[in-house]
Formats: structure tokens, C-alpha cells, sequence
């Protein structure tokens, strides 16, 4: 039904993306700063590579967002042959059989597609009794999440991870993320263990500089900072800005 390219546009549609319910256009939109560089430079490649069209992504004033828009019947036709749901925000959203199915080149491409629209990179201070200094006053744990407000997918992207031993864990949180407006239940799939983060950057290669300067930022000095705008991560890996200044001392 489809290749590696069209698996991490499925992994990257059902992150950010949606079909709509009538059928009449898709969407995939992201955060007009953090995201602009992986729209910019892959995933619009992406998009025109698998469903054959030219397009560009831009600005959406309103829903202060950037991304893709595209009304094709052909279009949208290919994308849900490919096994995709349609809906805004669909709970009933699952991984399609023939990746669920297929080797690990397809499996490992659709978690990244996911994991680079919707996943996020964070790290945390260790605030157990068992923290060093440095530990206790610099982001030093670092982590990796996936949520969704589908069970069914976290549950089977929990699977395929266990599949390939990244060492991961599953956890529901009640009425969602105190920050957004939407309070539906949020499924979360997490990565703690170091050598599983390691392995997911190494081996699935993921294509959005969102997360892999927070990565090279915390594999190189130990921790990331919070909060930092991507111009500010770049500036950090060019030497430009030093990371420690970002905390406030005294």
C-alpha cells in the first residue's frame, strides 16, 4: 500500500494533520517559529515527493499556525487509501495495518513522521534526595513524548516501541494538559532511558530541528535549558550563546 515515505507522511498527518470530516480539504499545521524550518525544508518535500502535487506551506493569521492546505479530491482520496482517519481530532485514530505490519524501515519512518509533528524533546532538574549539584540546578533529565487523545494509538505505538527495545512507558492524564483549551483525556507514551533516547535520535533520524537541537544541545553539555526559542538553541550549538546565562542566579 505504501513505502517509507509514504509511512512517515501518515506518522507526520496523524501528529499534526487532519482529513476533513466531508472529505473537502487537509491540513497539517504546526507552530509558525519552532516548526518553519522542518515545513520549510522537509516536510513540504515530503508532501509534493508522495501526493504528486506542488505546493507551499504559509501563514495562518487566524489559527496563528503555518503549514500545508490542500483541497484535491485526488488528494484526499490517496491519503485516506493509506489508511488514515478523518476528523479534527479523532479518538479513534490508529496506526494502519500495513505499517503495523510491515519491517522496521516502515515502522521506525512512521514514528518519526509522528514523533516530529506531535512528540516533544523536554528536560527536567532531578529533584530527588539522590541529585548532585549540577543535577539539582540544571535541566539535566532529559525526555521524550508522544501524546494523543486516541488510547488506541498510544497503546500501539507503546507496542511497536517494545517491538524494537526502546524502553518506554505508557501513562493516561485525566481532562488533558491544564494549559490547553481542549480537556479530553490525553494518552501519553514516554521515553526515560537514556540509551532509548540515543537510539531513537540515532536510528530514526528525526527531520524537525525542534527537537534535535534540544538533543544535541543536552547530549553536549549535559542538560537543556527551558523554554528557549529555537533561534536561541541554534545560537547555543554555534557558540554564540552560552547556556548557563540562561539561568537566573542570585
Amino acid at each position: 500500500m505504501g513505502g517509507i515515505k509514504e509511512a512517515e507522511l501518515c506518522g507526520a498527518i496523524m501528529g499534526d494533520g487532519w482529513i476533513e470530516e466531508r472529505e473537502k480539504g487537509f491540513f497539517i499545521v504546526g507552530d509558525p517559529e519552532e516548526d518553519k524550518d522542518y515545513y520549510d525544508k522537509h516536510l513540504t518535500d515530503l508532501i509534493n515527493e508522495v501526493l504528486k502535487i506542488n505546493i507551499k506551506p504559509k501563514n495562518f493569521r487566524y489559527w496563528r499556525v503555518y503549514g500545508i492546505s490542500v483541497y484535491k479530491k485526488n488528494v484526499i482520496k490517496r491519503l485516506l487509501s493509506l489508511g488514515l482517519a478523518k476528523g479534527r481530532k479523532v479518538k479513534s485514530a490508529f496506526v494502519p495495518d500495513w505499517i503495523l505490519n510491515s519491517d522496521k524501515q516502515i515502522v521506525f519512518s512512521f514514528l518519526r513522521g509522528i514523533f516530529d509533528t506531535d512528540g516533544c524533546v523536554f528536560c527536567q532538574k532531578d529533584y530527588t534526595r539522590y541529585a548532585n549539584i549540577f543535577n539539582s540546578n540544571y535541566h539535566s533529565k532529559i525526555r521524550i513524548r508522544i501524546c494523543s487523545i486516541s488510547q488506541k494509538l498510544i497503546e500501539q505505538i507503546f507496542s511497536l516501541c517494545k517491538k524494537y527495545d526502546f524502553r518506554c512507558v505508557k501513562r493516561m492524564l485525566k481532562g488533558g494538559f491544564s494549559c490547553h483549551r481542549n480537556r479530553s483525556d490525553i494518552h501519553i507514551l514516554e521515553i526515560n532511558e537514556i540509551n532509548s533516547i540515543h537510539r531513537w535520535f540515532q536510528e530514526l533520524k528525526p527531520s524537525n530541528p525542534k527537537h534535535n537541537t534540544k538533543y544535541l544541545i543536552w547530549k553536549r553539555f549535559g542538560f537543556c535549558p527551558p523554554n528557549t526559542k529555537i533561534k536561541q538553541r541554534k545560537d547555543i550549538l554555534k557558540n554564540k550563546l552560552n547556556p548557563y546565562k540562561l539561568y537566573k542566579r542570585g
